[in-house]
Parts: C-alpha cells; structure tokens; sequence
C-alpha cells in the first residue's frame, strides 16, 4: 500500500526512501507532538514535530504528511506568537496540497482561513479579512451557509472586525454562527460556549446590557452543566458576568459572583487559547484525520485486489 502511494504521489524516484521508513513512525511522532502540545509543553511538541517533519519528508518532499506536519508546527508556533514562521509554514503546505487533485475545492479554505488566523494575530488586519472573506465564500459553496464549519469561519471573521473596532459588522456574524450552532447542536450544547461568550462580551461592550447579561446566565448554566460548578471557565463567566453587572449600578450582584470566581481554585495546565489557536488547532487536526482516511482508503482497495 505505502509503496503505491509513492508511486502515486511522488514517482519511482522516492521508492527507495519509502521502503526505509517504518509506516507508523510518522504517526508516532504526530501523537507524543499532539500529547505535549495539549499538556502546554510546547518545547516538546516542536521537537516531536520537526522529528515527524524529517520523517514525511523522506516519503516525498510533497507528500501529504508533510504538508499536515507543517500545519501543526504552524498552529504551534501562532501559540507562541511566532506569527511570522507560522504563516510561512503555512504557505508552503498550501504548496504541497496544491499539486494533488480536488486539493483546492477541498483544502483550500482550511489554508486560507489559517493564513488569515495568522494575519489577524499580527495585526494585519485588512489582509485577514480579504483572505477570510474568500475562504467564507469557498466553504458556503461547499459545505452550505448552515454548515458547522461555516459558523466556525464566521466567528473567526468576527473576531477580525471586532478587532478593528467594526462592532456591528462583528455582531452580525456572531449572531448568524451562533444560529447555525444552535439549528447544528441544539440550544443547550457545550460547543456554543465560546460562540455566547464571544457575543455577550461585545453587547457588553457595545452597552446592550439586556441583551449581554441573558447570554451571560445562559452561558453560565452551560459551563457548569458541563464542566462543574468550579471550572475555570466557569470562573472566567463569572467575572465577566460581574464585570457586567457592576456597569448596572448591581453591585451586590456582582460581588457575589466574584466571591464565588475567587473561590475556584484554579486548575494546573496549559492556558486557553485564543480562537485563533482553536482555529488552527481544529485545522490541523482536521488535516490528519483526511491523510488517515486516505490510507485507509488506500488499503481497503489493496485487500481486494
């Protein structure tokens, strides 16, 4: 099977370097990479990385292992805010994916929504938004306007015009994310989390108080579902529920809800991260799991010749 993908991929050229790599030694490297990244050692992950990085290379130059190799590395280095080395990872998997067949109407919009990612922690905002605006248009066309992984897209676009100050334009799009999440998932799902929490923050910011405090109580009652009381999501709502209420002249309120976050101790490991990251996170992952579905592909159709 390993051998007929190089055939396919690369020519008889990289047959011999195909034949002295073990075909999970990749995979190995992809998951210690993956283990240390979500535990916040980061140092450990860029070293298991750049091993998996040596050893796609010696499959092809441009095999797909490299180019999902080189998206993780980027999405480890926009952790770090090495924003500029990321972006060039990013081009060059862009690159590779780029030869193959289907890559574009496929792939592309996962490359360009990441470069936009990227753009958006530099503070290249205008260059975000272009290349965003294009990647929203691809994954409509492909997937539907209702699709999850539109709404994905809108709230990173969101979070572009938010960033600019455009208050408005953002909303509106957080707004139609958090519609599609819903029709997706249902009302009361985790995974509309960071969708409220993102919208009630910029009615807060925008005065709509009303409308900030009930996305606040239902966010609230979702993170704890989910998490338990003493999360330190859960603790981060209450702050910025507080925040919000001590803007009402509702102070007795709010230093209720900050004894109670002040009371959750918090939990050792990584940082959140930002959307951006989550974004690029979800990209990558998204990446490896099509490179799996190929090779399994790959072997069904051996097994039955």
């Amino acid at each position: 099977m390993l051998t007929r993908i190089c055939l396919l991929l690369a020519g008889a050229v990289f047959l011999g370097a195909c034949a002295t790599v073990p075909p999970r030694v990749w995979d190995k490297h992809m998951d210690v990479a993956t283990a240390a990244y979500q535990e916040g050692r980061y140092a450990d992950a860029e070293a298991a990385l750049q091993r998996a990085l040596r050893t796609a290379e010696r499959f092809s130059p441009e095999d797909p292992r490299v180019a999902t190799t080189l998206k993780s590395l980027a999405t480890l280095y926009s952790s770090e805010g090495r924003f500029g080395e990321a972006a060039a990872l990013q081009r060059r998997a862009q690159a590779i994916d780029d030869k193959f067949q289907g890559a574009r109407e496929a792939n592309m919009p996962d490359f360009l929504g990441n470069l936009a990612a990227v753009y958006l922690g530099q503070g290249r905002y205008d260059d975000a938004g272009r290349i965003f605006n294009r990647a929203l248009g691809e994954w409509e066309r492909a997937l539907g306007p209702d699709h999850p992984r539109v709404a994905s897209a809108l709230n990173v676009m969101a979070e572009v015009y938010r960033a600019q100050g455009k208050y408005e334009e953002a909303t509106a799009l957080f707004q139609r994310a958090l519609a599609i999440l819903e029709h997706a998932f249902g009302p009361e799902s985790p995974g509309l989390a960071n969708n409220l929490q993102s919208l009630a923050r910029i009615y807060a910011r925008q005065g709509k108080n009303t409308e900030a405090e009930t996305l606040f109580r239902r966010l609230l009652a979702i993170r704890e579902a989910a998490l338990g009381p003493d999360h330190p999501d859960v603790a981060a709502t209450l702050r910025d529920y507080a925040s919000l209420l001590r803007k009402m002249d509702r102070d007795a309120e709010a230093a209720d809800l900050e004894a109670r976050a002040e009371a959750i101790r918090p939990k050792d490991g990584p940082p959140p991260r930002s959307i951006i990251a989550r974004w690029m996170s979800g990209a990558a992952s998204t990446a490896r799991k099509a490179w799996s579905s190929l090779a399994g592909s790959e072997n069904t159709t051996d097994q039955h010749r």
